[in-house]
Parts: structure tokens; C-alpha cells; sequence
């Protein structure tokens, strides 16, 4: 009790309140900004942390790294844009909710949600830091590769309308995940020689080009806002109630995120995806699931923000990051002269409960601030498409940049970019691409690891038994669902587009075992095995195709014709969609000659202007003020401008696109 009450006084400290706002309002700022995240915003924080009282600094870095998982909905919410990796499931239904016009109650329902789920990890973690030991000690390699598959089966089957197509999908990002140097002999897989791909393609990227580019490219072809009018002014209202009605679901997962954060490594984006695939077992009428529903919301923001508090237990306990964030808070730790580990829970008790309460206020504090402003930031639906448009892929393409400040990011957020808008219009689950993506090393690793520690003897562990069963139980949950009868598949126009896109996708597989065949068997296995698999579900979805398409009696057969729902899409609009892409790659050409400043204004300017001619003034003022943001983003953050062609011939000032001072 003595620690309890000494991290209490310290607590209500003006200076550590001070340091915890100004977290605060740092992670607020780095989660609405897309790919920032909290990652970005430790980083920006840890320079200065080593000058501070202990006390201080934590107050600091978990003032930054709790309401990054609340102001991330903004962008996930109001432009499809997964604010971070955390906030991909929110797109699903809060982004159409915001179409509808209800953004506001979906921003403030999110928001809620994620206050009680933040509060709830607290509460958890400070109630299990005695007891959690034994529990994390039960989860050896292989109980966690079992969690990765069943989160793997969950997120691939649960996040389309055709669970075939979405396990297919899961697996080829597997395969993408797996490009780089292989963990276990270094040999380098499906790289072209190129030194860009060494390590992989680049999260951001991925999950910008996924999600963001055919949203984007989604706005230009409907030609108009994103909502046509805002349903209810007082619409944050609404979004609370909304939270009080579905309390059991916010409590269930809530739990389910501090389970899910405390396993190491696979918190950040696993578990919003695990809460919105309980979501949609659970639910009584999930019809409106992914097309606008406030459940889908709530939950993944519930998870999201619990698992904070979850993952902290094996990050102060064994000094194993509970999530991607967690590393540099680790190594806030190391700069302040904290060691993680049992100490956490004998002689720095007290610094341990005052994390907890840090964490619990620096929650309430940025939801209560993200929902005082909800109805105003929602405001931004109403804005025209040829305005909001060119300084969305502003903001991107400058985000991408920063990645790896490598032209070849571009390159690849085009191309996945061109991937997504594809699958969007063809019904195939950019969810179960990314998340089996993300996975990739993480699987291949706890598969080794496991064989390697015990064979296959695992699969008789306690918990082991549980997750298979759970595994099996999401199978047989699928092979129970019926039919769609209301889909119909006679009135699509582009099956033959479809066909070929399936061909098109075949050509991953059968080039990575072509690539890979001459390397050592540790290096080749596990891509090869995911080839293989891939392979085969993608020459089945083929044969249903064409079953389809030539119109076979053969089609009748109940589980043909399960197999065949949605086995084709509408695709309305994807030409259109195609030409606006088009000019993204035009801007990417105005950056490589001018470089980013000059191209952006360029591009702003005869954009809107092309789109609405009296809108000179307008097109003006916004472009001043794109500019403004991005050099003073540029400057605090020491973020570098894409440099033009212009750039390495003349010495410009980093302000138009030259080398920036160092």
C-alpha cells in the first residue's frame, strides 16, 4: 500500500502533470498524421527523456504512446486512412458511417470506447502485475504460432465477403511478407538484386498503398465529399449512447486486448482484427458489418486501446516488448537507468503503478479532448473532393518518402496502391493481405522455433489443445454459414477482367519458388510451403470463375455454389478509378523533375482548378497552407523533401526541395 500511495502523490505533481499533458498533445498530433503512430512520436521524445527525473520522463513517453491509439481514428474514421497499424479494423465500418454523414458518432463512439478500454488495461495491468508471471510463462513458441494462425484464419475468413478468397489473400501476404533476408540463414529472397528490399517492403507503405491510394482514387470517382450532409449535429452524443448500450461487447474486448497485448510481438496489429472477427461470431444481425455499423467501431477501438496495458506486462516484467512501440520504450527505460524485469515489482513498484496511472489519465485526457472536438473535426466530410484530394496524397506521398527516403517507396505505394484499388473493386479482403503480411516473419519464426523446441509435441500442451479447438471452431463456423441468395453473379460485366486478375495474382507464387529454388532448404521452405498452398486455392477460385462464367450446371452443387458467393464483384467504377491513378503517377513524375515543394504546388493548383476554374483563391489559400504544414513538419521533425531532378543539378534551399541541413 505504501508504493500505492507514493505513486499516487507523484501522480498529481504539477511537473509530471505538466510533462503528461504535453505527451499528450504530441501523441494526439503523431496519431492523426497517417504512418506516424507512437513509434514516430517516442522517437521525437527520447533525445530529451535522459535530462529528466525518472518521474518525468515516463510521464512523457507514456503520455505519448497512450492516446496515439484514440487520435488515430480520426483519419481511419473520416478519409479510410488507417491512422496507424492499430486502427485498420475502425476503417471497416467507421469510414462508411462517416459517407453516411454520421462521423461525428462514430468518432465520439470510438473515442468512448477507447477511454473505457484504455481505463480497463490499466485497472487489469495494475491488478495482474503479481499474478501475470505464470500466465506469459504458459505461452511457449508453439502456443503462440497457434495464436498467430488462429488470428491468421479469424482476419482471412471473417474480413470478406468470400472466405476463400480471403484466406487466398492472407497467404499471398504471407509470401509478400516473407520477401528480404530470411531469419534463420540470411539468404536473401525475392529481392531483384536490389538493396531496397533486403529488409522487406516497408510496413507504411503497404498499408498506405492498401488502404489510403483506393480510398483516394474512390473520392475522385464519386465526385463529391466524402458525406453529402452531417445527419445529426449532435451526433457525439449519440456515439456515447451508443457505447452505453453495447457496455458487454466494450468489456469483452477490452479483456480480449489485454490477453492479446500481454503475448510479445503480437499486439499492435493483431488484436484489432481478433476483436472485430469475435465481433462478427457474436453478433446476433451482423448485415451491416463493413457497410456502416457502430459495433464495428467499438470493438476494435475497445481492443486497441486495452492492449496498452496489456502489453506493458511482459515489456516491464521481462523486458520483452509487448508491441512495436514498446522497443523504444525500452530503451526510454534504459536512458533514465530503469532495468526492466522483477524489480519492476519489488523495489520500483512505486514507478511501476505510476505508468499504470499515467497511462490510465493520459486516456482519459486525450479521449475527453478527441471528443470535445469530434462534431467540429467532422466537419471535414463536407469538404469538396477536388480539395481534399490533392493534400490527402500530399500528406501521403510525403509520409511515404520519409519511410526510407528511397524513391523506390514511391514505387512500391503506387503498386500496392494499384493492388488495392483492385482487390477493393473485386471483392478480395486488403485486411487479410496486410494482416498476413505483417505476420509473415513473426510465423515463419515461431515455426522454427517451435519444431526446433518441441517437434510436434506441442500440439498435446494445455493450451495448445484450447487454441486448436478454437482454430477448428472457426472452420466449422464458416462451413456452417449459408449461401448468399441474394447475390448474383449473371448482372457483372467484368468477369473476364477478374480472370485475368486471378492469372495475374498466380504469377507471385510461381516466381518466388522460382527464385528461391537454388537456396538452402531453412531459407525456401516456408515460402515455398505458402507458394504451394496459394497456389492451390488460387487455381480453385479460377475454376469456380470459370465455372461461373460458362455458366455450368455443375454450379448447383451446395458446396460449389457456397464457395462461389461473391466469388465475383460489381466492380463499378474500376476504369474510372484507373484513370485517376493515372495522375497520381503523373504527380510522381513532377517530384522526380521539380522535386516535392514545387511539384505539390504545381499539383494543388491544376487540380482544383481543373476540377472548379472560378476556385484560383481557394486553390491558393490551400496550397499556402499545405506548404506551411509540411516545411513545419519538415523542420520539427527533421523530415527530408524529396529531392527533383532541379534539386541535384541547382543548390536550392531545403524549403524548395533541397538537401536539408544537417
Amino acid at each position: 500500500m505504501e508504493h500505492f500511495f507514493s505513486s499516487l502523490l507523484q501522480l498529481f505533481e504539477i511537473t509530471h502533470l505538466a510533462f503528461l499533458f504535453g505527451g499528450t498533445l504530441l501523441g494526439l498530433i503523431v496519431g492523426i498524421l497517417p504512418g506516424m503512430g507512437g513509434t514516430s512520436g517516442l522517437a521525437l521524445v527520447l533525445p530529451f527523456v535522459f535530462t529528466l527525473d525518472p518521474s518525468d520522463a515516463l510521464a512523457m513517453m507514456i503520455g505519448v504512446l497512450a492516446p496515439t491509439t484514440t487520435s488515430d481514428t480520426f483519419p481511419a474514421v473520416l478519409m479510410g486512412i488507417p491512422g496507424t497499424s492499430g486502427s485498420q479494423a475502425t476503417v471497416m465500418d467507421g469510414f462508411p458511417l462517416s459517407k453516411k454523414g454520421m462521423a461525428a458518432r462514430a468518432l465520439s463512439a470510438s473515442f468512448s470506447s477507447s477511454l473505457l478500454g484504455g481505463v480497463f488495461g490499466a485497472v487489469i495491468l495494475s491488478v495482474s502485475i503479481y499474478y501475470a508471471i505464470p500466465i506469459i510463462m504458459t505461452f511457449g513458441f508453439g502456443e503462440q504460432f497457434l495464436l498467430v494462425v488462429l488470428a491468421l484464419l479469424m482476419v482471412g475468413a471473417l474480413t470478406g465477403d468470400n472466405f476463400v478468397k480471403g484466406i487466398t489473400a492472407c497467404c499471398l501476404g504471407l509470401i509478400i511478407g516473407s520477401i528480404g533476408t530470411a531469419p534463420i540463414t540470411g539468404d536473401l529472397r525475392y529481392t531483384f538484386g536490389t538493396l531496397y528490399l533486403v529488409e522487406g517492403v516497408p510496413l507504411v507503405i503497404v498499408g498506405l498503398g492498401l488502404f489510403a491510394i483506393p480510398e483516394i482514387v474512390g473520392l475522385l470517382d464519386s465526385r463529391g465529399a466524402i458525406a453529402k450532409s452531417l445527419k445529426n449535429e449532435k451526433g457525439w452524443l449519440i456515439g456515447i449512447r451508443d457505447v452505453c448500450r453495447n457496455w458487454f461487447l466494450v468489456l469483452r474486448c477490452s479483456t480480449l486486448g489485454c490477453l492479446v497485448g500481454a503475448l510479445p510481438g503480437l499486439g499492435g496489429t493483431v488484436v484489432d482484427w481478433i476483436a472485430y472477427s469475435h465481433l462478427k461470431q457474436t453478433v446476433r444481425d451482423g448485415s451491416q458489418l463493413g457497410k456502416g455499423d457502430i459495433r464495428g467501431v467499438i470493438a476494435p477501438e475497445a481492443a486497441n486501446n486495452a492492449k496498452e496495458g496489456g502489453a506493458l506486462i511482459p515489456t516491464l516484467l521481462f523486458g520483452i516488448p509487448g508491441s512495436g512501440n514498446k522497443v523504444l520504450l525500452l530503451g526510454g527505460f534504459v536512458l533514465i537507468g530503469i532495468e526492466p524485469g522483477l524489480d519492476m515489482v519489488t523495489t520500483n513498484l512505486d514507478l511501476t503503478y505510476l505508468m499504470i496511472w499515467s497511462l490510465a489519465l493520459a486516456n482519459i485526457r486525450g479521449a475527453g479532448i478527441c471528443i470535445a472536438f469530434a462534431s467540429q473535426i467532422s466537419k471535414i466530410t463536407l469538404v469538396p473532393y477536388y480539395i481534399l484530394a490533392p493534400v490527402m496524397i500530399c500528406l501521403i506521398f510525403f509520409a511515404t518518402f520519409n519511410v526510407n527516403r528511397d524513391w523506390f517507396d514511391f514505387i512500391g505505394l503506387l503498386a500496392f496502391g494499384l493492388i488495392g484499388i483492385t482487390f477493393k473493386n473485386f471483392g478480395w479482403s486488403r485486411p487479410a493481405l496486410l494482416i498476413g503480411f505483417f505476420l509473415s516473419t513473426k510465423v515463419e519464426l515461431l515455426s522454427y522455433q517451435t519444431y526446433a523446441v518441441y517437434g510436434l509435441s506441442f500440439i498435446s500442451r494445455p493450451v495448445s489443445i484450447v487454441l486448436i479447438m478454437l482454430c477448428l471452431a472457426t472452420i466449422l463456423l464458416l462451413l456452417r454459414q449459408k449461401f448468399d441468395p441474394g447475390y448474383d453473379s449473371s448482372v457483372v460485366k467484368n468477369k473476364v477482367q477478374q480472370i485475368c486478375f486471378v492469372l495475374l495474382l498466380s504469377c507471385l507464387p510461381i516466381t518466388m519458388m522460382q527464385s528461391i529454388s537454388h537456396l538452402d532448404y531453412r531459407a525456401s521452405l516456408y515460402p515455398t510451403s505458402l507458394s504451394v498452398i496459394a497456389g492451390i486455392l488460387l487455381t480453385f477460385i479460377l475454376l469456380i470463375k470459370v465455372i461461373d462464367l460458362r455458366q455450368v450446371k455443375a454450379l448447383d452443387n451446395v458446396m460449389i455454389r457456397f464457395a462461389s458467393t461473391h466469388i465475383f464483384e460489381h466492380g463499378h467504377g474500376f476504369n474510372n478509378q484507373l484513370y485517376y491513378f493515372a495522375s497520381l503517377l503523373g504527380y510522381l513524375g513532377m517530384n522526380f523533375i521539380f522535386g516535392f515543394p514545387i511539384a505539390s504546388v504545381i499539383f494543388i493548383n491544376l487540380f482544383i482548378l481543373f476540377h472548379d476554374r472560378k476556385s484560383f483563391k481557394v486553390s491558393a489559400i490551400i496550397t499556402a497552407m499545405m506548404i506551411l504544414i509540411l516545411w513545419f513538419l519538415s523542420s520539427l521533425l527533421t523530415l527530408q523533401f524529396p529531392i527533383g531532378a532541379i534539386g541535384l543539378l541547382i543548390d536550392m534551399p531545403w524549403w524548395l526541395g533541397g538537401e536539408l541541413a544537417q
